[in-house]
């Protein structure tokens, strides 16, 4: 593993597990609940982390064939009513799927791929792959907290570490 971003990978690899113990016990009709006409429901917040982790694979030069959830959320695209949403087995399935791909990235990526100009711009102010890297895994831990929210909000009960 690249020694520049191990940090990152820690975080991911705890990610991997926390994610899954956010959804843990949560029905799709709780996830498919809003608390407000102003905030997303669970499983778009679900759906959307795994298709931003399908996407932090490509960063790391391990593109999936087709990210399952491609056109669901690119340009900030907000949570639509009349848009189908996968049940939260399948979001759980896709997760582990892209954690296998994301551990294979992680370990195989260079130096000189992290230290290398990225195209998407992230608002921490390191332009490399490894920095953005690095916004990503902090913005994948910040939805984790928002579905660990409303797990609590919905089942009465924590995420468990």
């Amino acid at each position: 593993m690249a020694k520049s971003i191990y940090q990152s990978a820690i975080m991911l690899n705890m990610n991997s597990r926390l994610f899954i113990n956010a959804l843990a016990g949560v029905t799709d009709e709780q996830a498919n609940h809003r608390i407000s006409d102003h905030n997303n429901p669970l499983k778009w917040m679900a759906t959307h982390t795994v298709w931003a982790r399908y996407n932090t694979c490509a960063m790391l030069g391990k593109p999936v064939a087709k990210n399952p959830y491609e056109g669901m959320f690119e340009n900030f695209r907000p949570f639509n009513d009349a848009d189908k949403y996968p049940s939260m087995e399948e979001v759980r399935n896709e997760w582990n799927k892209a954690s296998a791909l994301l551990k294979e990235a992680l370990e195989s990526v260079t130096e000189e791929h992290l230290a290398a100009d990225c195209p998407l711009k992230s608002p921490i102010g390191d332009n490399s792959f490894g920095g953005t890297i690095a916004f990503l895994t902090q913005h994948e831990s910040y939805d984790i907290g928002q579905i660990a929210f409303l797990k609590k909000y919905h089942t009465k009960e924590a995420m468990k570490y």
